[in-house]
């Protein structure tokens, strides 16, 4: 648990590509945090979209949050 009462499950890269569906799921439906852990020690922090909202505007609706910014690209092309 965070210093702020978060309950954070943690897993490895590695445990988190052989159960990424299954995290997904869980992240969406139950509002679990995930922690994911690289290779070269950095985490990221996985959280829905929902959660994220209500966290970035103090739990009000964030309606200039809800088209993104023109001229901006919303896919992984490139990433992968």
């Amino acid at each position: 648990m965070t210093p702020g009462g978060i309950c954070m499950l943690n897993f490895s890269y590695e445990e988190a590509l052989q159960n990424f569906p299954h995290l997904l799921d869980n992240v969406v439906t139950g509002h679990e945090v995930i922690t994911v852990q690289g290779a070269n020690h950095e985490s990221v922090v996985l959280i829905s979209k929902d959660d994220f909202d209500s966290i970035s505007t103090g739990g009000l609706p964030a309606p200039t949050l809800a088209a993104p910014p023109p001229g901006t690209n919303n896919n992984l092309d490139g990433w992968l």
